[in-house]
């Protein structure tokens, strides 16, 4: 079928151009082509190309201006245009984990059908080709489109969540974004990765980083309670609390604040562990001082 883009096109049709003009093959993949699916704009455009992105970037650039970042490990290059919106191009990949938590280590994949092969929810493994005779076509090799009409997450194997537990958080953030549950096998692996202590593998570094997503969706209030039955909060700490209050403090970092006060006493603990530069987690302190004095 076919998948028009909803937003960005003139952006989309000049990567397009170079894509074609270096001879490769590029797609929009993951949340980018899930958000088209279900009618809505994306404001996360990811390319997949089949090559070095390195002709693409340095077109856009041009273009745009901006500045980018090479991720060599990763096949991955990170563009920065001059009103500083970031766009990542990734070559085709595949991933394997020497052990469960660990970073991956990337290889060249084959194909784009191939690098949708490592993604964490099949709803997200789909592209949008923009170049070429099959220009928009849709690729869905794992049929998330039948997922989004279910309001399904479904992990693409059984070790999902034990190669990054991550995706526990990840899971629990799209499933509250859109009003979603997960699917009775991925149910059951992330109770299951829960239990096996998987998500206490990671740095504070990305459990933070993941905490703060689900603290800049408009109400996290559903994935964190979502995180709750899963067992998974008591990894970001014992006492973590939630509840409305969060609400009413502006979307991301500052939320953490909102948790510290609602936390009372275990609050700066809290705080502490993040991992923050030590003047945001004063400035954190003290904003969750005076929510606490508020509440």
């Amino acid at each position: 079928m076919l998948l028009r883009p909803l937003n960005d096109l003139p952006l989309l049709e000049q990567a397009a151009a170079l894509a074609d003009a270096a001879g490769l093959e590029l797609y929009a993949v993951g949340g980018c082509a899930r958000d088209w699916a279900l009618g809505r704009a994306s404001a996360d455009i990811d390319f997949l190309v089949s090559g070095d992105p390195a002709p693409l970037v340095a077109g856009l650039e041009r273009e745009y201006g901006g500045t980018h970042k090479k991720f060599s490990p990763f096949l991955t290059v990170r563009f920065f245009d001059g009103t500083g919106r970031r766009l990542d191009f990734a070559r085709f990949r595949k991933e394997t984990y020497p052990r469960p938590a660990a970073l991956p280590e990337v290889s060249q994949a084959l194909s784009a059908a191939e690098d949708l092969g490592r993604r964490d929810f099949a709803c997200n493994a789909m592209a949008v080709r923009l170049n070429g005779p099959e220009k928009f076509s849709l690729l869905d090799p794992y049929k998330g489109l039948e997922d989004l009409a279910a309001g399904a997450l479904r992990v693409l194997h059984a070790k999902s969540f034990q190669d990054d537990p991550t995706r526990v958080y990840r899971a629990a953030r799209f499933a509250g974004r859109f009003g979603w549950r997960l699917e009775g096998g991925t149910l059951e692996l992330a109770l299951a990765a829960v239990k096996d202590g998987l998500p206490g593998l990671l740095s504070r570094e990305r459990l933070r980083n993941e905490l703060v997503k689900i603290l800049s969706e408009a109400d996290p209030l559903p994935a964190l309670g979502l995180l709750k039955d899963l067992g998974a909060l008591a990894f970001l700490h014992p006492a973590f609390a939630f509840g409305p209050a969060l609400l009413a403090l502006p979307p991301g970092r500052p939320r953490l604040a909102g948790v510290a006060a609602l936390m009372g006493p275990a609050g700066a603990e809290f705080l502490a562990g993040l991992n923050l530069s030590k003047k945001e987690t004063a400035e954190l302190a003290a904003l969750a001082a005076k929510r606490g004095e508020r509440a």
